[in-house]
């Protein structure tokens, strides 16, 4: 039976070629794709013995593979064993171009070139001494091409006396090309792989000192701000209580702006600081068990000047008083707290806020805090909780914050291991809603 060399090559043949390289299967060989390691060494070992292999089929020919850099027009060596270590010497590094030689004309052409007299074919006018000294006369060069049309460098066969290629050889060169093409395109993916996850190493390395540099800014403008901040409030404060001469009518209502406006610049850095504790996972949770009813009474306290100035209602009887909670009270209190200053801004004078309790699934609570203000789009739903997103309109012109207080509050509900989310419509106000884990033997017991 006849045996065809290149179909041979092409199965088995193909395995050796790449055999011992660090792949979990040394040669994956399906059809005409061949897998191979993406290192620089394994890459010329894997192309050497690929032409090793060819010219075992042809003893009288000597092949060589040449690697197209990324510059587009030089050709690099990739693996001739069996040419002279001077000529190979020679050409690498060799341009390609529209005279120049077998390989740099195929490179260019992007298509075989056959060249069966080295001595007087005009291709090779200004590259023939390299050759002819080392006995080479016909060179036969086949672009190696990806499935992008791209060339990735050339396949050549040399022989020492003039010649013609014939099928087996043609067969052969096919095959071969298909073959480097697989081994140069999988290397040049694992390296660009590679470029890419050091890329990655080097952004994420820059991102957390980056990280570390914000951290340690905050902290500096935390002792840095606070510290006068609090002096002036201090001093405005004893001015106030009449230390040392008492103020006039007009001079309190001074004091009393600049009280208010320490402590609303206090609060904009603790929302910063807060917010960069969350972003770098630094919050610390003290956990415990606690009825909703002690939180509300809290926040009904803490909250209720803010709905008096603007005789906003509050209803509270939806409430179970004795439902408990999982979570460090100090930072419930403060999500409640910034779901009902949130309600108060956005409800026009005269309006109402509904709080209500309920248990939505096994092991989870829920608290409710609806307002009847002016609601909001599907577009402010989408970016409620991104940070430093403010609404404008024309309740909270006079209340400008850092637009962190959603994103804030939700951080630290899921911290906690709940959540905070949101259901809204234009002009018929909006509800946020905080679910918190919850202990059913406790609540039961306590």
């Amino acid at each position: 039976m006849h045996h065809d060399p290149a179909v041979e090559l092409t199965s088995a043949g193909a395995q050796r070629a790449t055999a011992g390289f660090r792949e979990p299967d040394d040669v994956a060989s399906r059809g005409s794709v061949v897998v191979i390691p993406g290192d620089g060494p394994s890459l010329h070992a894997a192309l050497d013995s690929l032409v090793r292999l060819i010219e075992e089929q042809l003893p009288e020919m000597h092949a060589s593979v040449l690697l197209l850099a990324d510059d587009g027009c030089t050709l690099r060596h990739g693996a001739a064993p069996n040419l002279p270590p001077g000529y190979c010497k020679l050409i690498d590094g060799a341009k390609i171009g529209p005279v120049a030689g077998s390989c740099g004309t195929a490179a260019w052409r992007a298509q075989q070139v056959i060249v069966t007299d080295i001595e007087t074919d005009p291709l090779w006018v200004a590259y023939k001494e390299f050759a002819l000294p080392f006995g080479l006369r016909a060179c036969w060069s086949t672009p190696i091409i990806d499935d992008d049309r791209q060339v990735l460098g050339t396949f050549a066969m040399y022989y020492e006396n003039p010649r013609e290629p014939g099928a087996l050889e043609q067969s052969l060169t096919r095959t071969a090309t298909m073959l480097a093409g697989n081994i140069i395109g999988r290397a040049r993916t694992e390296q660009a792989l590679r470029a890419s996850e050091a890329l990655m190493r080097a952004a994420r390395a820059e991102a957390e000192n980056a990280n570390k540099t914000k951290s340690e800014f905050l902290a500096m403008m935390s002792h840095e701000l606070r510290t006068p901040l609090n002096a002036i409030g201090g001093y405005a404060t004893l001015m106030l209580d009449g230390i040392p001469d008492p103020p006039t009518a007009g001079q309190q209502n001074f004091l009393r702006r600049i009280v208010k406006g320490q402590q609303h610049l206090l609060a904009l850095i603790e929302s910063v600081l807060t917010h960069a504790k969350l972003d770098a996972g630094r919050m610390t949770y003290r956990m415990e068990t606690m009825r909703v009813g002690e939180l509300l009474d809290v926040i009904e306290t803490l909250s209720a000047p803010q709905r008096d100035a603007k005789q906003i209602a509050y209803d509270c009887t939806a409430c179970d008083s004795k439902l408990v909670v999982r979570g460090d009270r100090q930072k419930v209190i403060q999500i409640l707290l910034n779901l009902l200053s949130n309600a108060v801004k956005f409800t026009p004078a005269g309006g109402g806020i509904t709080v209500r309790t309920g248990v939505p699934a096994a092991g989870r609570a829920l608290i409710g805090v609806r307002d009847t203000g002016i609601g909001m789009t599907a577009e402010q739903l989408a970016t409620v909780f991104e940070p430093f997103v403010q609404f404008e309109n024309r309740l909270t012109r006079p209340e400008k914050g850092t637009g962190l207080g959603m994103p804030i509050s939700r951080d630290l509900a899921r911290g906690m291991g709940g959540d905070l989310t949101v259901e809204s419509q234009p002009g018929a106000g909006t509800e946020f809603l905080l679910t918190l884990p919850i202990d059913d033997a406790v609540a039961s017991a306590v």
